[in-house]
């Protein structure tokens, strides 16, 4: 065979081959391109159009005669970031003014009335520009601290209420928690887009997305040190890894993170690209929510929107990108301090600023960490709340802008109380004690709200969200013991006996030891502790919760019509009209005990229970919007006459305990105690605040304690920070009601007087049933 003739052969079998890979080549490079623009474009579009579910809680509410603190006041605008102004100064949105009585009349431009003793001055950061004058907010207090008057807009128009704006606490994407808030380019200081490059990507304005040099220097230095001490990435770079790829480590998703950011780069330009960057980069955990961005780490680190950013905090930012485990200014101040001063160092030596400015600088303190996190441990009972009302309703997640009633300070208030008697009783408890040897953990719940409108404050639903998402404030139902007797008592009220009488506060009633056969059954209700009075009047025998006597009762009125007075006040759950109801031997959701206890607060008017104040959607679409308006459920009279029976329960009954820990405002309730102590519970409320508290064991363990042991020590630690905001108001009771103050002698022939009982008693009666 011809020499050439086989070599050209051989070349053009080699050729056709080469030609065959190249092809191939080509294909599944085009193919794995088209694949990375494929998965770019759509987690481009998820990422798009899955919109977060942002949660608000309450701002500071200003209504006439409530208490306010004003050095508390101050902090909270501080807190809020709102810049404090002079008396001379003009107010714009985002600024409040603090002053006395004469700095007052300066910014009111004339004489106050002599009972204001100061007052304060702001102007919502909502309100736009040309809105200002008519929107300034005029708040004025006294010499005690309690609002006399509110107004809005210059000159002043009396109002009812001022709210400042709501508080974002938490958001989520999906199910994510996160705390992100989106933060345009043009509003991050120029210092902290040049501390980011300067430590992160020096030549990201000239690469096109990713530096071979770059990968190249760290490549050489990793193998130099052993250990991985550089990374190659650009900010294009980084942006691909967390927007659209894994942390995976291998060659592949290294390949496809460098083809990635080259597409990006011809996508966008590099102030988008910037941009994207600084609202998605990860800086840090509060607890168990993400945060990510300028906008949100700004104010976690600094409490100050990115745009006012010095020097110095760009720099620690850009030195936490890295790790903000390692560079954690609060866990970490020394490597923080460090990562910092190389950040400036870098600074320098790039021309961006000079060396007495990096000195100036490095100089500077770390930022203080800021008071307990709420969202870590209250707030998470509260958002699953606000979830399960969202769902029960149909209302989609996606894209809310939820407006709670939560009350921060109220929140947090109430988990101390909360987590602090239960703690308290495991280390003093020798019974508790011996549980928690076993495993048992003692578990609490509170629910909290304004009886006038039925808004929930607060939700606690355990000790530790951590340890345990069961939420007992709105998913427990448990039996409720003595909880029922004043729906008993209410019922009798309104009840005729055989002799023609009606009952009142002074009705005598039989409290004896007796039996009752029924359904070929025999039930003998007792006393606690086994113990007898008597005849005892009808306020006696419900302030010391005496079972006997009010079993006959119920009996004797019947257990239907306590049944209807339970459902008009709030009870939801299935009742039956067995001789226990009258001593609560059946199980309810706490949600439905606030209801009752808001109604009876609100002396028979029944108001709408919800966690949410408003939903919205989109540009402001308003999906939902709270009726705070009342409906008439009971007699408000004789309704009138049961509160006061309850207040006795506070002032000297089985919850006598509240006023000795300290809470002294006037209040009424009952506890609850159920069978061999397994559930210990206490509804309490005054004109403003109704709170409900449960203490027990998940699995119905016997704690050994009562209403007045494990659940008043609860409200009233939680109730002296909240409820004294308000003035101490007793229940305004309605016409066709009089109070009534029976002396020694009265008690002492109506055998109602106790050792350490006070010497008079105030009950309401109604109009001409009074003796």
């Amino acid at each position: 065979m011809n020499l050439g003739l086989f070599i050209r052969s051989r070349l053009k079998i080699i050729l056709a081959g080469l030609t065959i890979v190249t092809t191939l080549l080509i294909i599944s490079v085009a193919s794995a391109f088209f694949s990375l623009k494929d998965k770019m474009n759509q987690t481009l579009e998820q990422k798009q159009f899955l919109r977060p579910t942002e949660f608000f809680a309450e701002g500071p509410i200003f209504v006439p005669r409530r208490l306010i603190n004003a050095d508390t006041l101050s902090k909270r605008f501080e807190d809020l970031l709102y810049r404090a102004r002079q008396a001379d100064q003009v107010l714009l949105s985002g600024d409040y003014f603090r002053g006395d009585r004469a700095a007052c009349e300066i910014r009111a431009g004339g004489v106050l009335p002599e009972e204001i003793a100061g007052c304060f001055v702001f102007v919502r950061k909502d309100v736009p520009t040309d809105a200002i004058n008519q929107e300034t907010a005029w708040v004025f207090f006294d010499a005690n601290g309690m609002i006399l008057r509110v107004a809005k807009g210059s000159p002043q128009n009396e109002t009812a209420q001022i709210n400042l704006e709501p508080v974002r606490f938490a958001q989520y994407l999906g199910s994510e928690p996160l705390m992100q808030e989106q933060v345009p380019l043009g509003e991050i200081p120029s210092a902290c887009l040049n501390a980011v490059m300067a430590i992160e990507d020096q030549k990201f304005l000239e690469h096109g997305g990713f530096s071979l040099t770059g990968i190249l220097r760290a490549v050489v230095r990793n193998v130099m040190e052993g250990r991985k001490a550089q990374g190659g990435s650009t900010i294009t770079q980084q942006l691909v890894k967390n927007y659209f790829l894994t942390s995976e480590k291998s060659f592949k998703r290294k390949l496809q993170e460098i083809v990635m950011s080259v597409m990006l780069e011809t996508r966008f330009t590099k102030d988008e690209i910037l941009q994207t960057y600084l609202n998605e980069i990860y800086l840090g955990q509060n607890g168990a929510f993400r945060v990510h961005g300028y906008g949100s780490a700004s104010r976690y680190y600094f409490g100050k929107p990115a745009s006012e950013l010095n020097l110095s905090e760009c720099a620690l930012m850009a030195a936490i990108i890295n790790n903000p485990g390692a560079y954690n200014p609060w866990r970490k101040a020394e490597n923080a301090q460090k990562r910092r001063a190389l950040v400036l160092s870098k600074m320098v030596e790039l021309g961006m600023i000079d060396e007495p400015e990096a000195e100036s600088s490095r100089q500077l303190p770390l930022p203080p960490k800021p008071g307990q996190a709420l969202a870590v441990e209250t707030a998470p009972y509260f958002i699953d709340a606000v979830r399960k009302q969202m769902r029960a309703n149909n209302w989609p997640l996606e894209g809310a802008r939820i407006y709670t009633s939560l009350d921060l300070d109220a929140q947090q208030a109430a988990q101390e109380a909360v987590q602090g008697h239960l703690s308290r009783l495991e280390s003093s408890n020798k019974y508790i004690q011996s549980q928690k040897a076993k495993g048992r953990v003692l578990e609490g719940m509170l629910l909290s709200g304004d009886p006038g409108t039925g808004l929930i404050r607060v939700a606690v639903g355990g000790r530790s969200f951590r340890m345990t998402q069961f939420n007992r404030a709105v998913d427990s139902r448990r039996q409720v013991g003595s909880l029922m007797k004043p729906f008993v008592f209410l019922t009798a009220l309104g009840e005729t006996r055989k002799d023609g009488t009606r009952f009142t506060p002074i009705t005598l009633l039989n409290d004896e030891k007796f039996s009752l056969k029924y359904d070929a059954q025999t039930w003998n209700p007792a006393n606690y502790e086994g113990k007898y009075f008597g005849e005892v009047p009808m306020f006696f025998a419900l302030k010391n919760s005496l079972n006997a006597a009010t079993a006959q009762v119920g009996l004797e009125v019947g257990l239907d019509k306590v049944i209807t007075t339970a459902q008009q006040a709030g009870v939801e759950s299935p009742l039956k009209p067995l001789p226990s109801l009258t001593l609560g031997a059946f199980e309810i959701a706490p949600k439905e005990v606030l209801g009752a206890a808001m109604t009876f607060a609100s002396l028979g008017q029944r108001p709408r229970l919800s966690f949410i104040r408003r939903v919205d959607y989109g540009d402001g679409d308003t999906l939902y919007e709270h009726d705070p308006a009342p409906a008439p459920a009971l007699d408000p009279v004789n309704t009138s006459v049961l509160v006061g029976m309850m207040k006795q329960t506070v002032i000297s009954g089985s919850a006598r305990a509240a006023p000795l820990l300290g809470f002294t405002h006037p209040a009424a309730g009952k506890t609850g105690t159920t069978n061999d102590n397994r559930d210990t519970w206490f509804m309490g409320f005054t004109p403003h605040v109704a709170t409900v508290v449960w203490a027990g064991y998940d699995d119905n363990t016997v704690t050994k304690l009562t209403g007045a042991s494990g659940s008043v020590p609860i409200w009233t630690e939680f109730m002296k920070k909240v409820a004294t905001r308000f003035p101490a108001d007793d229940f305004p009771w309605p016409e066709g009601t009089v109070k009534v103050t029976l002396d020694r002698s009265d008690l002492e022939a109506l055998h109602a007087l106790r050792e350490k009982d006070p010497d008079t008693v105030e009950l309401i009666f109604a109009e001409g049933t009074q003796p």
